[in-house]
């Protein structure tokens, strides 16, 4: 006997199993969802942008949040920073570098650190003479010699597992103090500390500390001293002054230079978390060999130079707490920049300096290697050697005697390699992604053994 199925009957009873079939495979694929580990690290967390005055600032790439940090750690940083406040160094537990350190000078290299665990609980541990005297605590330093002395040495704390050192109270030079010594209290940078947040804080916090000393001189129309018709805030873009903040930063000229994207990265964030954790303190005790000082680094002299060339940028007269107070230090970079036109200011620089005022890139490179070197040794330089200006062979090309060629100071070199990759990696997008291109699969097997340390402190039931 033939049975006959309706077509549209036969229709309905496909579209039927074609349901089953797909939730017998939506099953199937949610089992092998839930059974197979995702991995968190396959790819970079999501880009970040900030938003500074026209430009789009990049968060550099890095690290990500360790899973022992505490998510509250601002607030715990601020509370671990008022009982570090309350404390002092005992100045009979301090330990002398050497026998002409008398009274609290004894105390220059010895700390009072504040610790957090993961559940958030504070813990101060003391260091005399680099030995920790909290029972139970290992401190150690992640870098070679970085923590001998100074307000941002890198300490942590390698057992028990899971502390952060979040605060820290130390001896500083200071000429009213007692002895010449005062106190200090900062957050210490370490690599526990190095996240996207904090990078990202760092950035915004100095996207603001430069934007209100640019529209500042802006509101106050501060003209350029040499080109007509132009101001101050014309050249000390924001972009290049925190470009510029930020390779003054970077703690080793040549170790840049030489070292791979990761480890100048590493360097790149420690000064931004730095500038996140600490905001208007930071750098307020850095000074180099040669007096500068301040998150500009910037010497006395120029200063004061630049404070009476531009007297509507009311500079402080006080040349230490101009060069240490953000705002006015960053007023002092805007202004030098426009400063550093005198050279190109007279008729026979006409051609090179329509070049410089019409070529952002080009301009931002000389007014980087001003602000390192002497400008006039700068516009020398290119004057001989021409676009091979930044070379350490220019003799071969001067258009003088070779043998009196001016060659730019090799410290300027590095510091223009410095800056030039710096400012990439903040505003160029291609570069940027290229640079955590090169460096993910290190940083993404580095934070699965974290992870998977962390797992095993803290196995599941």
């Amino acid at each position: 006997m033939l049975i006959r199925v309706h077509p549209l009957k036969g229709v309905a009873v496909l579209y039927f199993l074609m349901c089953i079939l797909a939730l017998v495979l939506r099953s199937i694929t949610a089992w092998v969802e839930t059974s197979t580990p995702v991995d968190p690290f396959a790819s970079p967390p999501a880009l970040t942008l900030v938003p500074v005055d026209g430009f789009l600032v990049r968060v550099p790439p890095g690290a990500v949040r360790l899973p022992d940090v505490p998510t509250d750690l601002p607030d715990l940083i601020r509370q671990s920073v008022s009982r570090v406040s309350a404390e002092r160094l005992d100045k009979d537990k301090c330990v002398p570098e050497n026998d002409t350190q008398i009274g609290w000078q004894k105390c220059l290299g010895d700390y009072l650190l504040a610790a957090v665990d993961e559940q958030g609980k504070i813990e101060l541990v003391e260091v005399y003479g680099g030995k920790p005297s909290r029972a139970g605590f290992t401190v150690a330093c992640e870098r070679e010699g970085g923590c001998d002395r100074g307000v941002n040495p890198p300490f942590t704390i390698s057992s028990p597992p899971g502390w952060t050192v979040v605060a820290l109270r130390t001896a500083v030079l200071q000429e009213d103090g007692p002895d010449g010594i005062g106190g200090a209290v900062y957050v210490p940078f370490s690599s526990r500390l190095d996240d996207p947040d904090l990078r990202m804080q760092g950035l915004e916090y100095l996207r603001d500390a430069v934007l209100a000393a640019y529209y500042e001189l802006r509101a106050k129309d501060v003209v350029s001293r040499h080109i007509p018709g132009r101001y101050v805030t014309d050249f000390g873009t924001p972009d290049h002054v925190i470009a510029l903040i930020l390779t003054e930063q970077m703690y080793s000229d040549t170790w840049f230079a030489s070292g791979s994207d990761l480890e100048r990265l590493e360097m790149f964030n420690r000064a931004l978390v730095t500038l996140g954790l600490n905001r208007w303190k930071s750098y307020q005790y850095t000074k180099s060999g040669a007096g500068a000082r301040g998150i500009g680094q910037i010497v006395g002299g120029p200063y004061q130079a630049i404070r009476e060339q531009y007297p509507r940028a009311d500079l402080p007269a006080d040349s230490i707490v101009g060069r240490t107070d953000h705002h006015t230090s960053v007023k002092a970079m805007i202004c030098h920049a426009d400063a550093e036109w005198w050279t190109f200011a007279g008729d026979d620089e006409r051609a090179h300096r329509a070049f410089l005022l019409q070529n952002d890139e080009a301009r931002r490179l000389v007014l980087a290697a001003g602000y390192n070197a002497n400008v006039a040794t700068v516009h020398r330089v290119i004057h001989a050697c021409k676009e091979r200006w930044r070379e350490d062979d220019c003799a071969a090309t001067c258009i003088t005697d070779p043998e009196t060629c001016v060659k730019l100071p090799e410290q300027t070199r590095l510091y223009l390699l410095k800056y030039e990759w710096i400012y990439r990696v903040l505003f160029d997008e291609a570069f940027r992604a290229g640079v955590e291109k090169s460096v993910w699969a290190t940083l993404a097997d580095r934070a699965r053994a974290q992870q998977s340390a962390y797992e095993k402190r803290h196995p599941k039931p």
